[in-house]
């Protein structure tokens, strides 16, 4: 019997959340996907049309919570109207809270899947561009309305951005004050200091000295070692001519 695309989600979704409990309960290495597919309530065979393995299922969990972040950021009222900081903060803010419920899990399964790069790259990947794509729309409005001026090596940024988010995640999973308070005045500060920077063209100016130094030492030196290399094949050109 054919299901629907919309009983697919459903279903989806209720694998990864018993894996998530049976994770939490018993560990990664003694969750298998039989006790996850019985769990959930489908056939051995049946779990597997929807994850390879239970590393897959890891990936879907964030990926999962990134939309639902997405989505959570649509119903904000006037999101629209928020300034740059405001809407990354929110971004933060949201993606927390979307994380709290599970954070047992998150301790337990994040720095196995995003500190694996190598391992783990494609995997990771779809996550990384769904982030990319979030933080693109946020720049795109504010060059759109003059908040920040366009950015050089913007691909960069992002990737900057990419570890931050990360950086962000770990700080707050070892964060032992209240409600998360250190993280909260951790994020303000630095995403101030961050909007403040692109708002002024550091970031630009900083690649432009970088750009400017590359060009008048590196390939200087560069040049000098061309023009030395030449005259060394052009005596030994004379030499063996001799």
């Amino acid at each position: 019997m054919k299901i629907s695309n919309k009983q697919k989600m459903i279903n989806r979704k209720k694998i990864i959340g018993v894996a998530v409990d049976i994770m939490v309960d018993h560990g990664f290495k003694s969750a298998t996907m039989r006790a996850i597919a019985k769990e959930a309530e489908f056939g051995d065979a049946t779990i597997y049309n929807y994850f390879p393995t239970k590393e897959a299922i890891l990936f879907a969990y964030y990926e999962e919570k990134l939309n639902e972040c997405i989505e959570n950021l649509k119903k904000v009222e006037k999101f629209n109207e928020f300034t740059f900081h405001e809407q990354l903060q929110t971004f933060f803010d949201i993606q927390l809270e979307i994380f709290l419920p599970d954070r047992e899990f998150i301790e337990l399964s994040f720095k196995r899947i995003f500190f694996s790069l190598s391992q783990n790259y494609i995997q990771l990947e779809p996550i990384r561009k769904l982030f990319e794509t979030i933080i693109d729309d946020f720049f795109k409005a504010a060059i759109e309305v003059n908040e920040i001026p366009e950015q050089m090596f913007q691909t960069i940024i992002y990737q900057l951005l990419w570890d931050y988010y990360i950086g962000v995640i770990i700080f707050w999973l070892n964060d032992k004050s209240e409600m998360f308070a250190d993280t909260g005045v951790l994020v303000d500060k630095t995403l101030d200091l961050f909007c403040s920077l692109l708002k002024a063209g550091t970031v630009n100016k900083v690649f432009d000295i970088g750009s400017y130094l590359f060009k008048s030492h590196v390939l200087s030196r560069l040049e000098g070692f061309k023009r030395r290399v030449d005259t060394l094949k052009s005596i030994k050109r004379e030499f063996m001519g001799n």
